[in-house]
């Protein structure tokens, strides 16, 4: 449990204020400001914020922890990067190059992050900000030339894994604003496949903030940026965007069409190495994270069935061979760490938003059954899918396995 977390749920209660107290004060949710006590989620000044304007008192003894913890945590960067996130030191060297010490250094990073960016501590966050704070003035001052391709290449993967973990605290600001920056950077690294992978992050947070007609738009810019140089598993990834944003904007004929697409591609994908190319990290990144992360707003509690589901169930109704191809199997190599409980809550998530509760209940009841004390991201996985299964509630087996949850949590 985060020491930071702990203090701000000592707070409360020596207030007397229960957590859906808090959660009216505030504009977090129950579950959110739960994840936040307990470890769940990292811990922000913006929270701290949050909680002295509910209490009314100053915590200020937490922003001191939070500067801290910020300095432990990035105890385990490989030392010979500290430089590097420095700005101080990038400017000292100054000038619009990169010493291909630097470009390894930063290529290191890259893999470091890579690593360790599903993890519920912040380090490779505030790693990865500190050197594109540091350096991205400097990629934006080089010119579009193969001897600068790997340090425009090298930054643009470091702003898409930004954009990653952004996205995955619910800073969808920050999130949208890395991934501009990794377009551009990918792009003027002349790596049309990285910009478009780099483009289907993009698609999500569109999707994710409820904005399919601007998904589809980008998503389209995206497959005709890459159409030479689309790697399989890039063909199949733009398809099935596509087909997202259509079933949801309500075109159910573009919906199948581009599911056929995407099914056919993927027969070509099947002997495709995952992560070989830096587009594809990018897409296995993007796929991990809409497995593992919060999926808040998209299309949002109370609509997931009325939208995509509507097209889904029409696509059983007239081609259910295609279905399995259309919502089947994960077809990304994802981290050690993702245990059969996250895989079988992220498939439960996705039947909720498919109009699906019955299959729903029965995918997270196999989470439930295999897991004794729920922490970290599975405690944050199954708090999102009670906030998402609200509307189906009514539903028999739904209702038994939130009571199931419900009793989880309070004998964990």
């Amino acid at each position: 449990m985060s020491e930071v977390g702990s203090a701000l749920r000592i707070a409360r209660t020596a207030a007397g204020i229960s957590l859906q107290g808090m959660a009216a004060r505030t504009h977090y949710s129950k579950p959110y400001l739960g994840q936040l006590e307990t470890g769940a989620r990292v811990v922000r000044a913006e929270h701290v914020s949050a909680y002295e304007s509910a209490l009314q008192t100053k915590l200020d003894h937490l922003r001191d922890r939070l500067t801290a913890e910020s300095v432990t945590e990035l105890d385990d960067l490989p030392r010979q990067l500290l430089p590097l996130l420095l700005p101080a030191a990038a400017s000292a060297r100054g000038g619009p190059t990169f010493a291909v010490t630097e470009v390894v250094a930063a290529e290191q990073l890259m893999r470091w992050a890579r690593a360790r960016q599903w993890g519920d501590g912040p380090a490779p966050r505030r790693a990865v900000a500190a050197w594109l704070t540091a350096n991205v003035p400097r990629l934006q001052q080089l010119s579009a030339s193969s001897r600068h391709g790997r340090a425009l290449r090298a930054g643009a993967e470091l702003a898409d894994i930004a954009a990653a973990m952004s996205w995955d605290v619910e800073d969808s600001t920050a999130a949208r604003r890395y991934s501009v920056v990794a377009a551009r950077l990918a792009h003027a690294a002349g790596d049309t496949a990285l910009t478009a992978a780099v483009l289907t992050r993009t698609t999500w947070q569109l999707l994710d903030n409820g904005e399919p007609a601007e998904a589809l738009e980008v998503a389209q810019l995206a497959q005709y940026l890459a159409r030479r140089s689309a790697t399989p598993l890039l063909r199949v990834a733009l398809a099935e965007l596509e087909a997202y944003a259509q079933g949801i904007l309500g075109d159910r004929a573009a919906f199948q069409r581009a599911i056929v697409v995407a099914a056919e591609y993927r027969s070509e994908a099947r002997e495709t190495v995952a992560g070989a190319t830096a587009a594809d990290r990018s897409l296995t990144a993007a796929a991990t994270g809409m497995m593992l992360g919060p999926r808040r707003d998209w299309p949002g509690p109370g609509q997931q069935w009325r939208l995509l589901g509507a097209s889904y169930r029409h696509l059983i109704a007239t081609r259910p061979d295609l279905v399995r191809a259309a919502f089947g199997e994960t077809r990304v190599l994802l981290p050690e760490f993702v245990t059969p409980e996250i895989a079988a809550i992220s498939s439960a998530r996705l039947q909720l938003m498919l109009g699906a509760p019955e299959h729903a209940a029965e995918q997270v009841g196999l989470a439930v059954t295999q897991c004794a004390r729920p922490i970290g991201r599975t405690a944050a996985r199954l708090a999102d899918f009670m906030h998402e299964s609200a509307e189906f509630a009514a539903v028999p087996a739904v209702r038994e396995v939130r009571s199931a949850i419900r009793e989880l949590v309070a004998h964990r």
